[in-house]
């Protein structure tokens, strides 16, 4: 058969049989738009958690928490003392470090304005340690820290709240009705993949937060910088050999601590995302088996409303093959617009979906992905041909003498 008039006669019937071309079309066109879109979401979703974990977990640091149990959660959150941590600093040889007390959402007041927000406290060394510093103004010093000074750095959010129009630098704001001057705003940190809003914080002395605020004498937790991350697990059984002789426990009893590396973190990471990297795949599976389905039933369905069509070409001397061929392509050039169309919907999806992601999870923006553009749009065509073939052949057997009845 000449290919210029195989063209044009499948490009004819795709337009004329409107409705059929439009419901393989859907299929095609939704399975492609879940597979982009899915799988572009769970890579910007993973890029935020490995991110934050960065941030709050650095390569080269080994993280201390107060509680049993996984991260912290069980009893004995009250038993970390600032000694303890000391101590293992001392013995692990560990130059760097910086203790972290938590106490939740405290009443911060300035003016007229009066709002519940998390107040942490560090040592001046979370500037290094935790890899943050201050966008606007200074940090607190040593001697902030050694005097329990009443100063506060706070975070963007914060900054926007309290001092709306105007700088929070040397300002003033109350903790609990104790008087505070603001001497930095925190860089911004955004959403982290917990929804929760990194930059809503409110950041002092940690002897200040134990003394003044809290009144306790005991720390959530410690980071030190080890500064060779390949010696993160020798170093995390010497603060776990310490911290159980500190706390005397015996064999066989469970830590009132938990130690934690990047790798522990990662892992813990991996983990969960595992399950996605397979959800993904399943579900683009299943909707392309469904679309398969579909073109399959509504292919039959055309073979057999075309069949004295079809044994006319046949009598008139058209090939099995000929006809094979075109009920094909017929369904592959559908396929291969919806799969365009479903690109550009996917595109257009992950634009869409930025917002409330940036809002959940932390995500700044959503890329397409490559690789689930590339493999979906194959698994279109495919899909088309695994649809379209069995109807095909059925037409090329048609006998025309019975067809033409």
């Amino acid at each position: 058969m000449n290919r210029a008039l195989l063209l044009e006669s499948v490009w004819l019937r795709v337009r004329r049989y409107k409705m059929r071309s439009l419901v393989i079309a859907a299929g095609i066109c939704v399975s492609v738009l879940a597979t982009v879109l899915l799988q572009s979401v769970a890579v910007s979703v993973r890029g935020a958690f490995d991110a934050f974990i960065s941030r709050m977990y650095p390569a080269d640091g080994v993280v201390l928490m107060a509680g049993g149990g996984f991260m912290g959660g069980r009893a004995g959150r009250t038993n970390l003392k600032l000694t303890d941590v000391e101590t293992v600093a001392a013995e692990a040889g560990i130059a760097e470090w910086d203790p972290m007390v938590m106490v939740g959402g405290r009443d911060v007041r300035r003016g007229g304005n009066s709002v519940s927000i998390p107040i942490t406290g560090f040592s001046e060394k979370a500037e290094s340690v935790r890899r943050r510093s201050v966008q606007e103004g200074e940090f607190f010093t040593a001697d902030d820290v050694s005097r329990r000074a009443h100063v506060a750095l706070v975070g963007s959010t914060t900054a926007a709240e309290l001092f709306p129009g105007e700088s929070a630098v040397g300002g003033q704001l109350f903790i609990d009705s104790v008087p505070f001057e603001i001497r930095g705003v925190l860089e911004s940190a955004g959403v982290d993949p917990h929804g929760n809003d990194q930059d809503q914080a409110i950041v002092i002395p940690y002897t200040t937060l134990l003394d003044g605020i809290a009144k306790i004498d005991f720390v959530s937790a410690a980071t030190f910088i080890i500064g060779d991350s390949a010696r993160a697990d020798a170093v995390r059984d010497e603060i776990v050999r310490v911290m159980r002789e500190r706390h005397g426990i015996g064999p066989g009893q469970e830590d009132d601590f938990v130690v934690i590396t990047p790798v522990m973190v990662k892992a813990m990471a991996d983990k969960s995302f595992r399950i996605v990297a397979l959800f993904v795949p399943a579900i683009a599976a299943v909707a392309f088996l469904i679309s398969a389905g579909v073109i399959f039933m509504v292919m039959q369905l055309s073979v057999r409303a075309r069949t004295a069509e079809l044994g006319l070409r046949k009598a008139v001397g058209a090939r099995p093959r000929d006809l094979e061929v075109q009920i094909v392509l017929e369904v592959l050039v559908i396929a291969a617009v919806a799969s365009l169309a479903g690109l550009l919907l996917a595109s257009l999806g992950s634009t869409l979906v930025t917002p409330m992601l940036a809002a959940k999870f932390g995500v700044k923006h959503v890329t397409q992905s490559i690789g689930a553009s590339v493999v979906s749009a194959v698994a279109a065509l495919v899909t088309g041909v695994a649809g379209g073939l069995v109807p095909a052949r059925r037409a090329a057997r048609l006998d025309p003498v019975q067809s033409l009845r």
